[in-house]
């Protein structure tokens, strides 16, 4: 598993090459990162490398969802890690030089066909040995409309490819074995039809997204009904995953009023797997979220600690957490700053106790979290928002706080 903070500085160079701001990295930025942290005889920035290159190429078929402006330059960091030989081994290049070669199939000025045209146009030069891949890529049905000099240097290329296997076969009297247009570049990579297909499924999965992302902007309780089944029809099971992160770390924690929306639409749509993955999205945030204590993550925590209330407590289901985890929270804050962040989350967490029979105000769980509350009321110097908080809690619940 990889650390946390390599995963963290891994993200910060890739979301400032993302970034189409003043402030963002260009790519060559990037390279020259990506460069100083191979050569580095440090650890750490060895294993930061190691993961910008997986994701680099693991994500590539996501490419098609970024923008014109970042797929070029994502583009040329492509053409840049192969240029640079960054890629760490043969089967690796093998797959990074047949994803170019499936974009360049791509239809002429298409956003995937300038991303290969750009990326071949950066590691054209630094690839003059491999023969077969210009083979095919002068093969592609469309090839003489790229540009002028990537045809003439590709003919030059292929040129000096035959001129030196007949050079060897003269030598040692054997019958050269060419790579045909259709010899696929690595014997483990998909063919170019096949990953055609992949990139016109990702492209429909696109359209899905986005077609939903519309629905729940023009979501209404009278439509609640008619939407989650043209949600259902759209999701099928390849966006599940993606709608329940889409949904809990783009629209409910931010939407607070649109909480019981959410939930009658998540009732209407009724797909267990979908619950499972907005509980489990949801506690993940809610982890991260403790862990990484800033001032926006306060309204954050407060508006997911509402809904896991109303997806659990007032379901009259239990928390994804260990039976003392709210009190623990509370009880280990080291200080009054983390209690800042703890008391408010807890606190709408308990509002959903009102609508529960199994953890109702008065139930022996609910009333032992709720006395640690009062705890920290009575505390010399309490801020004042803290201690509103809890009087807000206990007074949505019907509990007199002077008794607990």
């Amino acid at each position: 598993m990889v650390p946390r903070h390599i995963k963290e500085e891994a993200h910060y160079y890739l979301e400032k090459v993302k970034s189409e701001s003043s402030n963002g990295m260009s790519s060559n930025e990037f390279l020259d990162n990506l460069m100083y942290l191979n050569q580095s005889s440090i650890k750490q920035n060895k294993e930061v490398f190691s993961y910008l290159m997986n994701k680099l190429l693991d994500e590539r078929t996501y490419y098609i969802g970024y923008s014109r402006y970042i797929l070029m330059k994502y583009a040329n960091v492509y053409g840049g890690i192969i240029e640079y030989e960054l890629i760490p081994n043969p089967k690796a290049l093998s797959k990074a030089l047949n994803f170019v070669l499936v974009c360049l199939s791509s239809r002429p000025h298409s956003k995937l066909f300038d991303f290969g045209i750009r990326a071949l146009n950066r590691f054209h030069n630094s690839l003059k040995n491999r023969g077969e891949f210009f083979e095919n890529v002068a093969a592609i049905p469309h090839f003489g409309k790229f540009p002028s000099h990537l045809i003439a240097s590709i003919a030059e290329y292929r040129e000096c490819t035959t001129e030196r296997v007949k050079e060897e076969v003269t030598n040692s009297q054997q019958s050269p074995v060419i790579c045909t247009p259709t010899t696929t570049l690595d014997p483990d990579t998909r063919s170019v039809d096949q990953v055609k297909c992949d990139f016109e499924k990702l492209d429909r999965t696109e359209n899905g997204k986005n077609r939903i992302r519309s629905i729940i902007n023009n979501l209404y309780v009278n439509k609640i009904r008619e939407k989650s089944d043209e949600i259902k029809a759209i999701m099928g099971e390849e966006l599940v995953q993606w709608f329940a992160a889409y949904l809990v770390e783009h629209r409910i924690q931010f939407e607070f009023n649109l909480h019981s929306l959410y939930l009658d639409l998540l009732d209407q749509i009724g797909n267990e797997q979908l619950n499972v993955l907005i509980m489990e999205k949801t506690t993940e945030n809610i982890r991260s979220l403790l862990d990484n204590n800033t001032h926006n993550n306060k309204a954050l925590l407060k508006n997911l600690g509402h809904w896991l209330g109303l997806i659990t407590l007032a379901k009259n289901k239990p928390l994804p957490f260990d039976k003392g985890y709210l009190k623990s929270i509370i009880v280990e804050a080291s200080g009054v700053e983390e209690l800042m962040y703890t008391v408010p989350f807890v606190a709408k967490v308990l509002v959903s106790c009102a609508k529960s029979q199994a953890f109702a105000p008065k139930s022996p769980w609910t009333l032992s979290i709720l006395k640690t509350l009062a705890d920290v009321h009575k505390l010399p110097n309490i801020k004042l928002n803290l201690m509103f908080e809890v009087e807000v809690l206990c007074k949505s619940l019907n509990i007199h706080l002077e008794r607990l």
